[in-house]
């Protein structure tokens, strides 16, 4: 009922081998994510810094300018999407030398195009160093114009602050449309007195006003206060969104789109391939088990080819099937266990028929003879003298022997088979038993056309065993090496102790030998190898009979025979004392 150590140490390799198996792949899947995590964070943070650029060119990395200058010649060339950027953001660009020389400009003040470092007004907002070229390291400054001082100057001197009204002259509006978009005269209640724009606030909130208040000037907007009338006036533009930032976002919805794409499709492959890698062999095996259940005893082949699924043309379990060995080898050896039983049942089987043809037909030839005599002697036709009736009668009584020996070997047969045959060892002497036997055969005339012999051991052999029942094996196998052999034929039996513990006894002929098959099956209980219309002397159980009570003496027996080169049987005995 408990379970062998081998089984328990093949669960434990299964065991780990699922164990690596399941940690690998996690392993590699969570790798795979951790990659793929990096990877979409790296572009995340990527396209927020471009988006941050194009927002503001002073916010731009080193990386992103040093890819958009070329120098060639101590000449500066800038792209077309920095040259854009910089105009929308009111903004020029200058590149200079180490020594300090302009060597390019876009959008710059005219001082700037063949000026050098002193030329550069006082505010500039940024600038990069560029390091592609490290022998002779290169400047690029960021510099934006003062659009709310112009639009400022200019706008201030066109307002009535005593009619709290804008009146702005042609020229006024031409620099406030180049310079701003808007501008609006607000009092102190943040109400919008008076406006110019399209795109001027109807109405300007505190918070708004401390901003200004406190940054005098913000990105978009810029103020001054009239401090006799306490009025303000504000000039704005409204933000312009850059067209590469529309560009970048479109790009950064299509990269989410393909992201999301890819992603969905790697879920979808890793659990095809998931669902494939351990579903397919588990189709495979409960194919094998439907063969098996089907009384096909042989492991899944490809339909095509004919060669099986499990393994490679070198012999080798395939790499798809490596998890699954110890099933493997189970499932293979279930398999060849049941082969082997169909095969030994359709053997069996075949032979009960045989055997119960050959027992049918000894049971009738007895049974035939006495009623034959029967009906002889019963028969008012005929007037049998004394002499004749004693001869029908010892016929009679011969053939109610056999049949009486007949079912006497039917009965220990079944006593065998269910473990009922008792058994009384005693000590005693196996040469003397071996003799006694030996001794009926000598002294029937039957056999004087056969020469018998016996070399016994030098001494005693003396072991405990049932003596009745050893001399029942040893006249079945010499019987049966005096009937089945022709005259001349000379069968010695020998007795032989090896080292005080093992007792060999043959029983050999120089006769007509068996075939291979005979041999197979000679000790098969349902096997008769002999021609039961040759005699009625025997009945076919004896040999079954001796090997099974040979094995309850915890010995073997076995036999070596070819045609035409004689039989040998040889049981082997342990010396019990």
């Amino acid at each position: 009922m408990g379970i062998s150590l081998y089984q328990m140490g093949t669960g434990m390799k299964t065991h780990r081998r699922f164990i690596v198996q399941f940690l690998s792949q996690l392993l590699v899947l969570f790798f795979i994510f951790t990659v793929l995590a990096i990877t979409i964070m790296a572009l995340i943070g990527y396209f927020l810094e471009q988006t941050e650029t194009f927002d503001d060119l002073t916010k731009a990395s080193e990386s992103f300018i040093e890819s958009r200058v070329e120098i060639e010649d101590e000449t500066a060339q800038f792209d077309q999407d920095l040259q854009v950027l910089a105009e929308e953001q009111d903004g020029w660009l200058a590149v200079l030398t180490e020594k300090g020389e302009i060597i390019g400009t876009f959008h710059a003040p005219d001082n700037l195009a063949e000026g050098n470092l002193a030329t550069l007004p006082s505010d500039i907002t940024t600038y990069w160093e560029v390091q592609k070229y490290p022998e002779h390291p290169y400047y690029v400054v960021f510099g934006i114009y003062d659009w709310q001082g112009n639009a400022m100057q200019a706008i201030q001197e066109n307002v009535s602050w005593e009619t709290q009204t804008l009146e702005l002259s042609a020229a006024s509006k031409q620099i406030l449309d180049i310079h701003a978009n808007w501008t609006i005269l607000v009092d102190d209640s943040g109400n919008v007195l008076d406006s110019y724009g399209q795109e001027a606030p109807a109405a300007y909130r505190t918070e708004d006003m401390l901003a200004i208040k406190a940054k005098q000037k913000t990105d978009h907007a810029a103020s001054y206060v009239h401090q006799p009338s306490q009025l303000t006036l504000v000039v704005g533009k409204a933000p312009v969104s850059s067209s590469l930032k529309t560009n970048i976002q479109g790009t950064i919805n299509n990269s989410v789109i393909i992201i999301a794409i890819l992603t969905i499709l790697f879920l979808l492959l890793a659990t095809y391939w998931y669902a494939h890698k351990f579903s397919s062999p588990l189709l495979t095996f409960m194919r094998w088990l439907q063969n098996l259940r089907q009384g096909i005893y042989e492991e899944p082949v490809n339909q095509r080819t004919g060669q099986s699924v499990l393994v490679n043309k070198h012999g080798t379990v395939k790499k798809k099937y490596h998890l699954y060995k110890d099933l493997i080898v189970t499932l293979t050896q279930l398999t060849t266990i049941l082969k082997e039983r169909e095969s030994e049942r359709a053997r069996t089987s075949q032979s009960r028929e045989e055997w119960i043809s050959g027992i049918s037909h000894d049971l009738k030839t007895p049974l035939a003879s006495i009623q034959g005599y029967a009906n002889m002697m019963e028969s008012g036709d005929y007037s049998w003298s004394e002499e004749e009736i004693r001869d029908f009668a010892g016929i009679i009584g011969e053939k109610s022997m056999y049949l009486k020996d007949l079912i006497e070997d039917l009965n220990i047969t079944y006593q065998l088979k269910n473990q009922e045959l008792a058994i009384m060892k005693e000590q005693a002497d196996i040469n003397e038993c071996i003799r006694r036997s030996l001794l009926q055969f000598f002294n029937n005339p039957i056999y004087d056309d056969k020469e018998l012999r016996f070399q016994p051991e030098a001494k005693e052999i003396i072991t405990s065993f049932d003596a009745k029942w050893f001399q029942r094996v040893m006249d079945n196998l010499i019987a049966n090496a005096l009937k089945y052999n022709p005259a001349d034929t000379v069968i010695t039996v020998s007795t032989e102790l090896i080292e005080q513990h093992l007792i060999v006894i043959k029983v050999m002929d120089n006769g007509v030998g068996m075939d291979k098959e005979t041999v197979q099956h000679l000790f098969t209980r349902y096997y008769r190898g002999t021609n039961t219309t040759e005699s009625d002397s025997g009945t076919g159980l004896g040999l079954a009979i001796s090997k099974q009570l040979i094995e309850l003496h915890d010995g073997s027996i076995s036999v070596q025979s070819k045609p035409g080169e004689g039989t040998t049987i040889r049981i082997l005995l342990p010396v019990v004392k």
